[in-house]
């Protein structure tokens, strides 16, 4: 028999990637903007569920199965500071999905019967929140060629203050050896499983778990105590949120997907205050870009998927190019010692939208362009030869 219900979420899905791959939106609304997808350009998807201040009446409060209902303090805000970081840093952002809506309406990171309780419009809510996760693993996965690395990102408010990073493994077995934490079992339950298979740095799960160049290792090097981490390798006897529904259904413990990822519980003190957030993001992208070059030898900081590398630099090998003047307001020349090429000269907003194109010239006028960092490639035989950044003022 045809389920109905799932027939139309995979047509759903189909639909929003077709739409995302043709527009390069920036941003996707679900009913009553309730939930919210910013279409990213890196290979990082971080969602929020439970950071939403919005109570609507026309959806009750969730009563079924005992549920929690507790707020998720300023994760939005801290999700928001961690893309503008990661933009800062790379000139590309995450894909960010967003849950408005207050928990007592809907929980997005438990299955649908205790996430929405019945209500009809909670359950829609619920829907779109985990098809915009779907999206986006689908968009970076295939743009980043199956290196998509995904966060639930969450807070907490019990002591001790640390961030506690969950692989869908339990809290107790982080009290057993490398040994064991490297059997098949173990490695199939992780959530970061599959990188155990593909990581380029030869790590095993224990490494890639607390070893010197495990996230939770790199947070706590960076002033956030973290569990597990080679500081902190188990939970020392202390409650431990090991992940939830979206770490069990949308990484590579889910039969079918490929993604690795982790559900990251933020401690009080960092989400405190601006500057605690901007404290935290500013280290938590500096960290991801380095954690995935290690173990997936992939250069954020030079090529976040907007600039393919250059197949043909032949003609320009030895050649000094510049772009001048940089930041520009209206008029840029490029300067090479060879300025006799017939080059076509395009140019991308940071979401990769093409938004100038014109044969080579002694000057290239982009008045009309917003302030903002674009990206300029130089063409030749169809065939990018070089490229460069460009900062419009």
């Amino acid at each position: 028999m045809i389920n109905i219900s799932k027939m139309k979420n995979y047509f759903f899905l189909i639909g929003l990637v077709l739409i995302c791959l043709k527009t390069k939106a920036q941003v996707f609304y679900g009913m009553n903007n309730y939930t919210q997808y910013h279409q990213g350009n890196l290979p990082i998807i971080i969602s929020v569920p439970h950071g939403g201040l919005v109570a609507p009446t026309s959806i009750p409060d969730r009563t079924c199965n005992n549920p929690t209902n507790v707020t998720d303090s300023r994760t939005i805000e801290l999700a928001r500071q961690i893309d503008t970081a990661l933009f800062n840093l790379t000139a590309c952002r995450p894909h960010l999905i967003i849950c408005n809506l207050r928990r007592t309406k809907v929980d997005c990171n438990r299955n649908i019967s205790e996430g929405a309780c019945g209500n009809s419009q909670a359950e829609t809510v619920w829907s779109e929140f985990q098809h915009f996760i779907d999206t986006a693993q689908f968009i970076a996965q295939n743009q980043y060629s199956g290196k998509a690395l995904y966060i639930d990102l969450h807070g907490h408010g019990k002591m001790p203050y640390r961030l506690e990073l969950g692989y869908g493994l339990s809290g107790t077995s982080y009290n057993s050896t490398d040994s064991v934490l490297n059997t098949a079992s173990n490695i199939a339950a992780s959530s970061i499983g599959d990188l155990v298979h593909t990581n380029v740095s030869g790590s095993s799960h224990s490494e890639l778990l607390r070893g010197k160049n495990a996230l939770g290792t790199m947070l706590a090097n960076a002033g956030f105590p973290s569990i597990p981490s080679q500081q902190s390798p188990n939970t020392g006897g202390f409650p431990y949120f090991n992940g939830g529904y979206n770490t069990f259904n949308h990484t590579c413990i889910a039969q079918g997907n490929t993604v690795n990822g982790l559900q990251i519980e933020c401690d009080s003190i960092v989400r405190a205050s601006y500057l605690n957030r901007k404290k935290f993001a500013d280290s938590v992208a500096s960290i991801l870009v380095r954690y995935i070059f290690i173990h997936q030898n992939l250069n954020l900081l030079t090529n976040c998927g907007l600039i393919s590398d250059s197949k043909d630099n032949s003609d320009l090998e030895v050649h000094s190019i510049r772009i001048f003047p940089n930041p520009v307001s209206d008029f840029f020349q490029i300067s090479s010692e060879d300025n006799q090429g017939n080059y076509e000269i395009v140019i991308k907003n940071n979401f990769g939208a093409l938004v100038f194109k014109a044969n080579s010239h002694s000057k290239f006028n982009v008045s009309h362009l917003p302030s903002g960092l674009y990206f300029v490639s130089m063409i030749s035989n169809q065939q990018q030869v070089w490229s460069g950044k460009l900062v419009k003022q």
